[in-house]
């Protein structure tokens, strides 16, 4: 216990040592340009936290990625290099708003039944570049990357097609999810729902999943392929299992943002929340609470990101060069902390 509580402070103090440097650095490139670090970062705070709506907003955007990055820790834990959430993220929104829109089921089934369809969707489609990599060993970086462009064309020819809102005036999107079939909000004029509940739930399973038996098997798989074989693991199976739980993590951040912050099918939907929720898994240490740091961290960067560019000379690719530079710092602590661990090849 004392060495597990260790380990947690480390990887927080990392992913705090790491953040503040990021942002010192930023400072310095904020200063270049002829402007106040100190106003910029007073402002980016105030955009984050200066309000509830703003604090609100900060929530909202913490908990599809805060999900999605820790079903892509459940991957990587295995070296499995799943970054394909944002394609999961839309088969679990796709198939949970059918079950909205069209399924006609009772107002009070609605919420259970489209998780349960986000959950599956997002699930089958991880499952898919895990079944592709023990059939044939194909590369799961490649697979997850295309299919994440499949899933999103896909998408496009739903809301511009079949699924487009006749009365939207030609914007691509769907119907609007009836009232009664939204995620709860916890105020009036503020975004915050009850989709807030849904991601501590996920976040409470996550830490008794690495003490389950399947977790040791996860965690095992990414020992190595010798010594997996060796405790006598079904390592096709584990593969299949773990891709998919990973995706059914990334669906339900879907789910969550249909029925809790836009309630209908957008194009862009993901807005690249996969490709941050790999950052964030890793600058947590792939583990559950560091999960939950980075991705409040990331998420208080792009709300109070916005409100820098709204209310100063300074623009918002200051932000992407800080989360450009955490993910070189990341990279460069992998490589000086790198375990031994060898990617595992399904035969």
């Amino acid at each position: 216990m004392h060495h597990q509580l260790k380990n947690i402070v480390n990887q927080i103090l990392m992913a705090v040592f790491t953040i503040a440097l990021a942002l010192l650095i930023g400072a310095v490139l904020i200063a270049i340009s002829g402007n106040d670090p100190v106003e910029a970062y007073k402002m980016l705070l105030t955009g984050a936290f200066g309000s509830r709506q703003r604090f609100s907003e900060t929530i909202v955007k913490t908990i599809p990625l805060m999900i999605m990055a820790l079903g892509t820790s459940i991957a990587f834990k295995a070296q499995l290099w799943n970054i394909g959430g944002d394609g999961q993220f839309i088969f679990g929104a796709i198939l949970s708003i059918i079950v909205g829109l069209y399924s006609g089921l009772p107002a009070w089934l609605i919420l259970p039944v489209s998780m349960v369809f986000a959950i599956i969707g997002g699930g089958l489609w991880a499952g898919l570049a895990g079944w592709l990599k023990v059939k044939f060993n194909a590369n799961e970086v490649i697979t997850t990357l295309m299919l994440n462009y499949v899933a999103s064309y896909f998408l496009s020819f739903l809301v511009y097609g079949p699924l487009k809102d006749p009365a939207g005036f030609d914007f691509p999107q769907t119907e609007m999810l009836a009232e009664e079939y939204q995620l709860p909000l916890f105020a009036t004029g503020l975004r915050i729902h009850a989709g807030l509940f849904i991601g501590i739930i996920v976040l409470i399973a996550m830490i008794f999943f690495w003490k389950s038996t399947f977790g040791f098997k996860v965690d095992m798989i990414g020992q190595g392929e010798p010594i997996s074989r060796y405790a006598g693991l079904n390592v096709k199976k584990t593969i299949i299992i773990t891709m998919i739980l990973s995706g059914a993590c990334a669906g339900l951040a879907g789910w969550n943002e249909v029925y809790g912050v836009q309630y209908r099918l957008l194009d862009g939907l993901a807005s690249g929340y996969g490709n941050l929720a790999v950052v964030i898994a890793l600058l947590g240490g792939l583990h559950p609470i560091g999960i939950c740091v980075s991705a409040f961290f990331f998420s208080a960067l792009l709300t109070g990101g916005a409100a820098m560019q709204r209310m100063t000379d300074i623009p918002y690719s200051i932000v992407d060069i800080i989360q450009g530079l955490v993910i070189v710092f990341i990279i460069t602590r992998t490589a000086f902390n790198w375990n031994g661990r060898r990617k595992v090849h399904a035969k």
